[in-house]
């Protein structure tokens, strides 16, 4: 009977060991794609599939990682006695985004801008765009097309937004974003002239425009002519800077008067000064010359003036004579005196030589000259007598001079 409640002890400290001993769990971890390390409780536990065992009852967190794609993390509740379930589909894992650049890098602020080519790597469908700036709200981009990876197109609605820098800000769906700066939003009225060559032309032609200098120029700007009273006079653009367009204007049968230069970044609003003078011939007083060379390209002067590359033609020239050159390198420089007369066009038209080259002759000379000294007599040269022009002796006379002395030799010496 003493064994009783030794034996009461011992079969309770069993029962109480067995209930503490079942109070654990498994959890299984499958993968897709499978060999993923699993991490339970930031301990590494293996690589998928796999069941992880003997795990405390209660909520665990799970970390699942592989190589090229994005990490999976999940919580799982682990029961008395039973094995829980964790299937993950991993993600492929995306870099962030990286623009290089944007086409084009600027835009006028009086309407839409169109990007063609926000240039990059590591878009991905669904990315957002927009432009932002410190203290502005920003500008979403509108009908955003994710052509591939490395290329974004888009619309930026910028109407009366804030001139300066903003940056371009690209942000895929997995949130990861890129920023680049700059894009530039311009006013059109930031054109500014300060002079056009030539000034004047006879509305007779074409005139060529070799430099209408100012700043704020951008591509797709056009120019015009403007006169009240008169049609404007478009211009066509062959070559633009920011600070320097070039071009013609058609003046043929246009009404002659002054007017004023117009430039426009957005084909629309217009910045007009200077003055550009058409004439007629009728009431020229100065005249013109053409230039013309081939090959083209020939720098034209006027009397050492530089007047623009051929072809050209100069106007308003005060009549008058001027020597006309024509310089092209690689070529032989062309010059010619012409005459300026007033209402009428001078030509000075040239196929230019080829420049001559000349080649040092390292030849061993065949003659060789010895050069003399002459020195300078110091004796004086004694004044001849008073005579005529001397003749020259007849030989017959000197002989006759010889036969006398030698008949008077013959008498002397007579006995």
């Amino acid at each position: 009977m003493k064994l009783l409640p030794f034996l009461i002890c011992a079969i309770f400290s069993i029962v109480l060991l067995t209930g503490t001993v079942s109070a654990v769990g498994n959890i299984s971890v499958t993968s897709t794609p499978d060999g993923a390390t699993v991490y339970v409780d930031s301990i590494n536990k293996g690589t998928s599939p796999i069941t992880v065992q003997d795990l405390t009852s209660g909520a665990h967190n799970i970390l699942i990682q592989k190589t090229g794609y994005q990490d999976y993390t999940t919580s799982v509740t682990v029961s008395d006695d039973a094995t829980a379930t964790v299937t993950a589909t991993l993600v492929s894992a995306t870099p962030a985004p990286v623009i290089t650049s944007i086409s084009p890098a600027y835009g006028l602020n009086s309407g839409v801008v169109s990007i063609t080519n926000l240039a990059g790597t590591g878009f991905t469908s669904g990315a957002t765009v927009v432009l932002a700036k410190s203290g502005e709200t920003n500008i979403p981009g509108t009908s955003v097309s994710i052509v591939s990876a490395t290329k974004i197109t888009c619309d930026f609605d910028i109407t009366s937004k804030t001139t300066g820098n903003w940056n371009v800000i690209v942000t895929n769906p997995d949130g990861q974003s890129s920023t680049f700066s700059s894009f530039e939003i311009r006013s059109p009225s930031s054109v500014t002239l300060s002079s056009i060559t030539p000034s004047s032309a006879i509305n007779d032609s074409v005139v060529t425009i070799t430099s209408l200098a100012g700043n704020g120029f951008v591509s797709g700007a056009t120019m015009k002519l403007k006169m009240s009273g008169a049609n404007d006079i478009p211009g066509t653009i062959t070559s633009l800077s920011s600070t320097t367009i070039a071009g013609t204007f058609n003046l043929i049968s246009r009404t002659p008067g002054s007017y004023e230069v117009c430039v426009a970044n957005d084909a629309s609003t217009y910045v007009c000064g200077l003055t550009f003078t058409v004439n007629s011939p009728s009431s020229l007083l100065n005249g013109s010359v053409s230039f013309e060379s081939s090959p083209s390209g020939a720098s034209a002067f006027l009397d050492s003036v530089y007047q623009g590359k051929t072809p050209i033609t100069v106007y308003n020239i005060t009549p008058g004579t001027y020597t006309a050159l024509l310089q092209r390198s690689g070529y032989q420089d062309y010059s010619k005196t012409i005459k300026v007369t007033a209402g009428n066009r001078t030509y000075v038209s040239k196929t230019l030589d080829d420049e001559i080259t000349t080649t040092e002759s390292t030849a061993i000379p065949t003659t060789i000259t010895t050069a003399r000294t002459t020195r300078k007599s110091t004796l004086k040269t004694p004044t001849p007598w008073p005579s005529d022009t001397p003749t020259q002796a007849s030989p017959v006379g000197t002989l006759a001079i010889i036969g006398a002395v030698g008949i008077g030799f013959i008498v002397l010496r007579k006995p």
